[in-house]
């Protein structure tokens, strides 16, 4: 709701923008004394109608730049808002799950508490499974069905601020990696196998690859639609509207530091190959953006080749973000539980 009435008190404010610079206009014309008359000669004439024109252009392009940063100072300070924001939600286990799990809690070191479903083990790994962004663990149940079929444990757990965790504030998952920190102590001190792996979709799938980079207990990775952590992970500019993009999360993250008070992480290209020799599969959507290419030009086969020869990208032609179990279920489940039994040397 809060969005949707922003998003009409922009269009009334860009309206009333241009009505005062048109009115203006229109003033300042009433107000001259005298029209400048055209000079009688050719040449004379080319150049007063060429400064008239310039005039006109320089005031059209300097109201187009003005509004355009107002839009882009505006746009972050509300995805700032609303991206922060806590988005609890009631958990219940579905009817038709097709597995037990038990409901378990875990703490994280700065006090959030992290509420999930665990599934032991019958081979001897344990795979921890994140949502993405603003969600809970039941966005995972399709990758956790899978897996448990194939013999895996798993632990779904909602992101701190998320669900039924706690937490004051979500940081689009700049801490978050404390919180799968903790998912592994947590797998440790229940026995849930020798292996432990980490998966994610989205922002999920951010946390999970940061997480690798940061803990070696995390002994193979798989992240869906992963993208930027920091600006400094987007891609370079290839038009002027990706240039825009940038330079906006540029004073995104900024924005980030000063609403959260958080010192933001590292940039995730600066860490990727601190996961090697590990297994990495970064996954993308293949399907276009207007003027920004694909999921998996932009940022899948990226990240893989500043991974490492350790790195594996699988970009799905048809399928947009997070999207490869709709449009492949098949296959998706066979890479999926193939990539882990490979990583944990698991034969069938």
């Amino acid at each position: 709701m809060l969005y949707q009435y922003w998003m009409i008190g922009e269009v009334i404010f860009i309206i009333l923008f241009f009505s005062f610079i048109v009115f203006k206009l229109w003033r300042n014309s009433k107000n001259k004394t005298g029209k400048a008359i055209p000079p009688e000669t050719v040449t004379g004439k080319i150049w007063h109608y060429t400064k008239y024109l310039l005039r006109i252009l320089g005031v059209g392009l300097g109201t187009l730049l003005g509004l355009s940063l107002f839009v882009m100072i505006e746009r972050n300070i509300l995805s700032v808002y609303l991206e922060t924001a806590p988005a609890p939600s009631k958990v219940e286990i579905p009817a038709d799950l097709g597995f037990e799990v038990e409901e378990v809690t875990f703490e994280s070191e700065d006090g959030i508490t992290l509420a999930g479903w665990f599934t032991p083990p019958k081979n001897d790994a344990t795979v921890i499974l994140l949502h993405g962004y603003g969600g809970n663990r039941t966005g995972m149940i399709w990758h956790a069905q899978q897996l448990v079929n194939a013999g895996y444990g798993v632990l779904m757990y909602d992101e701190r601020a998320s669900g039924e965790s706690t937490g004051e504030y979500r940081s689009y998952g700049w801490e978050d990696t404390l919180d799968v920190k903790a998912a592994v102590q947590f797998l440790e001190s229940r026995n849930a196998g020798e292996s432990i792996g980490a998966m994610g979709c989205s922002t999920g799938a951010s946390i999970v690859v940061y997480s690798a980079a940061l803990y070696p207990e995390i002994d193979a990775v798989w992240g869906d639609g992963n993208s930027s952590v920091r600006a400094q992970d987007l891609p370079s500019p290839p038009n002027p509207l990706v240039a825009a993009i940038i330079a906006g999360n540029y004073t995104l993250d900024w924005m980030y530091t000063v609403k959260l008070g958080i010192e933001p992480p590292a940039p995730l290209i600066e860490v990727l190959d601190q996961i090697s020799p590990r297994p990495l599969m970064l996954v993308g959507g293949g399907t276009e953006i207007p003027y920004l290419g694909s999921e998996g030009d932009l940022y899948t086969y990226r990240f893989a080749k500043l991974a490492g020869s350790n790195a594996q990208a699988w970009v799905i032609p048809e399928a947009t973000h997070c999207d490869g179990p709709s449009q492949r279920p098949d296959e998706y489940s066979q890479r999926m539980v193939g990539f882990f039994d490979e990583a944990f040397g698991i034969v069938r």
